[in-house]
Order: C-alpha cells, then structure tokens, then sequence
C-alpha cells in the first residue's frame, strides 16, 4: 500500500499549534501555578477532600487530573490525597439535568459530598459555564476552597475563586492543551511536596 502525500499545509498546521500552544504557557506566571498548588497541600494537610468538575473536553481533563493527583501523588507512609471528579457518573449527572436542569449537575452533587476545608478545582476554557459557575458558588457557600483552571478572558470563574490559572488564548484546543500540562505540572509539584 503507498502512503498518500500529505500537502505541506499540514506541517503548517501541526508547527502553528504547537508553536502557539509554547508561546501561551511562556505567558502563565510560575506564582499562579504555586498558589494553587498550595491551596491542594492546605486541603490535603486539613484531611480534606479535591474534587474536579468540567463539561465537554474539560470533563476529560477533570477526568485525568483527578487520575493522576490521586495515584501519582502517593508517597509510602503517608495518607493519600482524596480526589474525584464529579464529571465521571453519567448516572448521577443525566439524573440531575433530567430533574432539575444541567446548570446543577455539579452543585447538586457537591451539597452531598462537600465539607469546609475541601477544594472544588473547576476546568473552563470560557470560565462561563453555568453548571462549573454553579459549582462553585455552592463550594463557596460551603466552607469549600476554590481552583479555576480557565482560558479566554477568564469569565465568571476566574472572577470567584480563591486561586486561578489562567490560560491567555480565545483558542479552545491551545487551552485544553496547556490546561493538560498544567494539571501535570500540578501533580507533579504536589507529589515534590508530599515528600518533602
């Protein structure tokens, strides 16, 4: 079987995201990154618990992000950092936007779980989405810390957390790709940490 040609447009492509996805993460203050990191250490420290939300491919990096702050963060003898993301039950999620609305499908799950020293990190790109705002309205309400993780200018989000990352780009796969090394930047500090 031969290979088709590919034209060159799609190195073009391919070297113009990569290229804007460097420039982007360039541009996020290291001092972003460590606040949040140590808004997670004071929850874990606290015997609190994390919990992730987003919608669509932010659902997927809350998804992964709770994966990895939760296994690869283990230090031999000490007690584990408590992670979930609450975008992982389609059961409890289709039930709630089934009898309340989608808007609550985050918040509704977090008045049953949630206590005051726990963190509710939220992933954005446009840091509007009613569901993830919601979330974290209830998560203040509740004696709850609050992450956001957002891109675009940022919006509601960015506004009412307690610690934000925000990622400079209108472009929604350069923010979900630079929110993925930030999560594993995150991680990866906060195992640093754990072992002192």
């Amino acid at each position: 079987m031969q290979l088709m040609e590919r034209p060159a447009t799609l190195a073009t492509v391919l070297e113009d995201h990569i290229n804007e996805v460097r420039a982007v993460l360039s541009q996020i203050p290291i001092s972003a990154v460590e606040r949040v990191v140590g808004i997670i250490l004071d929850a874990y420290d606290a015997g609190g618990h994390v919990y992730v939300v987003g919608n669509g491919g932010s659902a997927t990096n809350a998804s992964h992000f709770a994966c990895d702050l939760s296994k690869a963060t283990i230090v031999e003898g000490r007690a584990r950092l408590r992670v979930t993301s609450l975008a992982d039950n389609i059961a409890l999620l289709t039930a709630w936007a089934n009898d309340t609305s989608y808007e609550r499908v985050f918040s509704e799950q977090l008045t049953n779980v949630l206590n005051p020293g726990d963190v509710v990190i939220a992933i954005s790109a446009s840091g509007n989405s009613p569901n993830v705002v919601s979330a974290i309205r209830t998560a203040r309400l509740m004696g709850a810390g609050t992450i956001g993780l957002v891109g675009f200018a940022g919006g509601r989000v960015l506004e009412t957390v307690d610690a934000a990352v925000h990622v400079p780009s209108h472009d929604y796969g350069v923010v979900e790709d630079c929110h993925s090394v930030l999560e594993h930047a995150i991680t990866v500090s906060t195992r640093k940490a754990l072992l002192g």
